[in-house]
């Protein structure tokens, strides 16, 4: 981002992903199921407003007060799963969320110091915007594939974005690549192939076999995994927050009830078994 700005590298990583899935789906010869307004929602929320809002409120806040609200992803998740699809959620599923998130904060050096200001709350935007894309995805994955899915979303998420770009190489807020950057350009293109169309091809697949919370809870990974790539590559150093935050995230992970969460998500697709209560002994 250094090189060729924030919004220009997500331009071309979008870009890049919606290419590659567009060429491996195509091949497949897909008949679409899924009405295509459904998709456009799915690639507004995501990489748009998930990433297009975080961008611009990092513009306007501290790195710590946005890892802090990003770090909520998976709270969110939890409860839109509650509020939108029914889904059953146990106490143990509440409290290992809750010692991922404080884990998460922790590793990302976040601190509770939020002041209300317009950066925040686009910060938060973009983690309610790929927390209501996890939901979308579980209900969509019922009537397409993973390939399919990703395909449309990134399509759609790359068609927003131009308009976007038109906006911010218009003004003058970013420059368009030219022949000196075309390092930078190469760097992402790598992460549009790798992290955006292969991670959120894999992601989607598991989001279409797991229960919603199970993937809501393997978003606080996502900074363990940042942190431990940083100390082993890139010779960062490893403070003891980030060893508790860390160890945190762990242990979220392994007391969340993954079985009884699975069972919860058949449960909620089917209209009879969501109206049954909750019994206050087991379910919050």
């Amino acid at each position: 981002m250094d090189g060729i700005g924030a919004f220009t590298t997500l331009f071309i990583e979008v870009g890049t992903a919606a290419a590659a899935l567009w060429i491996a789906m195509l091949r497949m010869h897909p008949r679409r199921t899924v009405p295509l307004r459904h998709y456009l929602f799915l690639g507004l929320l995501e990489p748009v407003v998930a990433y297009g809002a975080l961008d611009l409120g990092l513009q306007r806040t501290g790195a710590a007060d946005a890892a802090l609200l990003d770090g909520l992803q998976s709270a969110m998740v939890l409860v839109m799963g509650v509020v939108f699809i029914k889904e059953a959620v146990t106490r143990r599923s509440v409290a290992s969320v809750l010692v991922a998130t404080v884990g998460a904060a922790l590793l990302t050096g976040a601190h509770f110091t939020l002041g209300g200001s317009i950066g925040d709350a686009l910060v938060l935007l973009g983690a309610l915007g790929a927390s209501a894309s996890v939901i979308v995805v579980s209900r969509l994955a019922a009537e397409a594939s993973a390939l399919e899915l990703t395909a449309y979303q990134f399509g759609f998420g790359f068609l927003f974005t131009i308009p976007m770009m038109a906006v911010v190489w218009g003004t003058g807020s970013e420059k368009a690549p030219d022949a000196t950057q075309l390092p930078y350009a190469a760097a992402a293109m790598a992460i549009g192939l790798v992290g955006f169309a292969l991670g959120y091809l894999a992601y989607n697949y598991a989001v279409s076999h797991v229960a919603v919370g199970v993937a809501g809870m393997a978003l606080n990974l996502i900074p363990l995994f940042g942190v431990v790539v940083a100390v082993l590559w890139l010779g960062e150093d490893l403070s003891t927050p980030k060893v508790i935050g860390g160890a945190l995230i762990l242990v979220g992970a392994f007391l969340f009830p993954y079985d009884a969460d699975t069972e919860s998500s058949k449960d909620s697709g089917n209209p009879a078994a969501s109206e049954v209560a909750i019994s206050e002994e087991t379910h919050v």
